[in-house]
């Protein structure tokens, strides 16, 4: 995601007076092609060096990772396998079968780095002008944790149909077409268009993309200013706090991740209603992440009425 400090967003230049030329019109002024975007919004948005980052960078690591985000997607619908044999089934059908679906996130991914820094900073700002609080006055973490939900919300629906069509076609890739299991039990999931905005799992990547969000925008800040020390620098401290408040948040959004890819690639989340998703979501969770101890299966199989 691309973002930018508003106070470094407008770059300093010598005026024309000062250089003792002709005065040119500035690329900033109200008569230029950009005059048409609220001041709000142009105080929000980033430098060119971001801007570039955001349209080329983000979708190349978007596209490189998709290896990554495949062998995730398989994980959730295979509980035996490790890590090993995963990777290898991501690659099942040759090496280039482990970008599977990676092109439609990829495309999306330019957007979704440019624009989710300035919603954020757009909300936030409009949040404390109608709150009452200064911007000057600290971090806000009510306010900060709402303008986190609208950018994860902005974010969710724009990237929901790319991320689901992804991991549809990385399943059925790996686990129906390729698979070692023949008796038919497999089938294939119907895979999602890019411009769809919701659908099963998208409850489960909005919590993840809110986590995401308030982790480095709301949790980080606060840290930020509860750990000033002369021993540290500004920039160091501010990147230990995003690293510690990733870290700690990722222990939450990794299980609701796979929550999302198990959703999208189960054929059934797609016909049944609401409450029995929710069921599968609950039963999914519990297999997956928790293991009975022997005391509790023993207490289980014990009969009560004896």
């Amino acid at each position: 995601r691309c973002d930018t400090d508003p106070a470094m967003a407008q770059p300093s230049r010598d005026s024309s007076a000062d250089l003792g030329l002709p005065s040119v019109p500035s690329m900033s002024s109200p008569s230029s092609s950009s005059s048409w975007i609220p001041s709000s919004w142009r105080a929000k948005l980033p430098d060119k060096p971001l801007l570039i980052a955001g349209a080329a960078g983000g979708p190349l690591v978007i596209f490189l990772c998709t290896p990554l985000r495949n062998g995730l997607t398989l994980g959730s619908q295979d509980r035996k396998s490790g890590i090993r044999l995963l990777y290898r089934k991501v690659f099942r059908g040759g090496f280039h079968a482990g970008w599977t679906g990676g092109a439609a996130p990829s495309v999306i991914a330019c957007p979704q780095f440019l624009a989710l820094g300035p919603v954020y900073h757009f909300l936030n700002g409009r949040l404390q002008d109608l709150s009452g609080v200064s911007s000057v006055s600290g971090h806000s973490l009510g306010v900060s944790a709402l303008a986190s939900l609208g950018a994860a919300l902005c974010e969710t629906t724009m990237t929901f149909g790319s991320q689901s069509r992804n991991a549809q076609m990385a399943y059925n890739n790996s686990m129906v077409n390729f698979a070692s299991v023949v008796d038919g039990s497999r089938r294939k999931v119907p895979v999602s268009r890019v411009y769809d905005f919701w659908g099963p799992g998208a409850s489960a990547m909005l919590v993840r993309n809110f986590l995401s969000v308030m982790s480095v925008r709301t949790f980080s800040p606060w840290l930020r200013d509860r750990c000033r020390t002369e021993q540290l620098g500004a920039n160091t401290r501010a990147i230990l706090c995003d690293m510690s408040a990733s870290l700690v948040t990722s222990t939450v959004t990794a299980p609701v991740h796979q929550l999302f890819n198990f959703l999208a690639t189960t054929p059934e989340a797609r016909t049944v209603s609401r409450l029995e998703r929710w069921h599968m979501a609950r039963r999914f969770l519990r297999e997956q992440y928790f293991v009975p101890l022997p005391q509790e299966e023993i207490i289980m199989n014990v009969d009560l009425s004896k």
